[in-house]
């Protein structure tokens, strides 16, 4: 067993299904890969014997277009095995949202969040990243503007996961349960992805005060999350954006929260996006980005 696919590996021998039955409930969607595979085939001969650069340029435009179905086909085919066929995975592979379903179902709100966390982002900061997955957002959003990013993340599948597919010189990732452990800090900001339904009010109190433990002066917590309750109680972390907001501001002086919600979901998705900080938050009179006239 290859050590960088071992949790990958343990996880597909326990999935609870016979081969042939996966062959038959893919046929369609392999047949379309294969057609797509063989029209690259042609078309990069093509390209070869071109002789003027509209002809080129014709064939590189078509040679897109069929990669981004056999990308789409591809990543149909990841769904049938992540989510299918129990046992389901654990954690999202955003290479599903990219190129499956952000085109056929008009989802952005997986970009949304990282895109707005990335604004709390100092250029030379040392990030913390709570509940990394895949290091999808640790790499592509966060990396280009940290001199530092520790990554961790309970699953270990995930993390191996990262460690194969999004390493970069400045992301160090670790297993690790943040309820009870967390890296050395200080850190500039901590970035809280939509893990956090996966833990109690208590768990968020007990990590709060961990979270301050680590961060440096006017350090900034951000994050996003979604409203999966319209209920409140003593059970639930926040039922709407006043409620997440006001748990936030137990802790930190200048808090923000805002939302969105994305109707091409159904049930439609609400998504919460928080910024946290006792220093200037993105948006603020004092915060140097911006200008209000």
């Amino acid at each position: 067993m290859d050590d960088r696919t071992k949790y990958r590996d343990t996880w597909a021998e326990a999935k609870q299904v016979a081969l042939a039955d996966v062959f038959r409930a893919s046929a369609t969607v392999t047949n379309e890969i294969g057609r797509g595979t063989a029209e690259l085939q042609r078309l990069v001969q093509q390209l070869g014997g071109s002789i003027s650069f509209r002809d080129f340029y014709a064939g590189v435009e078509r040679l897109a277009e069929v990669s981004r179905s056999i990308a789409y086909n591809a990543h149909n085919l990841k769904v049938l095995c992540d989510f299918q066929i129990p046992p389901a995975t654990l954690f999202t592979d955003h290479y599903i949202n990219q190129f499956l379903l952000m085109s056929t179902q008009k989802r952005t709100w997986w970009l949304e969040g990282p895109a707005f966390c990335g604004l709390a982002i100092e250029p030379g900061a040392r990030i913390l990243d709570l509940g990394c997955g895949t290091g999808y957002y640790t790499d592509v959003f966060f990396s280009p503007f940290a001199a530092e990013i520790v990554a961790i993340d309970i699953d270990a599948r995930a993390i191996e996961t990262a460690r194969r597919l999004h390493q970069a010189k400045n992301i160090r990732y670790e297993v690790m349960d943040f309820r009870t452990t967390l890296p050395a800090g200080p850190f500039d900001v901590i970035v809280w992805t939509p893990t956090i339904f996966a833990y109690t009010p208590d768990d968020v109190e007990a990590l709060m005060g961990k979270l301050r433990g680590v961060m440096a002066d006017n350090a900034r917590l951000c994050g996003f999350t979604c409203v999966e309750t319209n209920q409140s109680g003593r059970e639930i972390l926040w039922h709407d954006m006043p409620s997440l907001a006001e748990r936030l501001k137990q802790y930190f002086t200048n808090v923000r929260a805002f939302e969105r919600t994305h109707p091409t979901v159904q049930p439609p998705r609400h998504e919460l996006f928080f910024f946290a900080s006792d220093g200037p938050l993105p948006f603020d009179a004092q915060w140097p980005h911006s200008v209000r006239l």
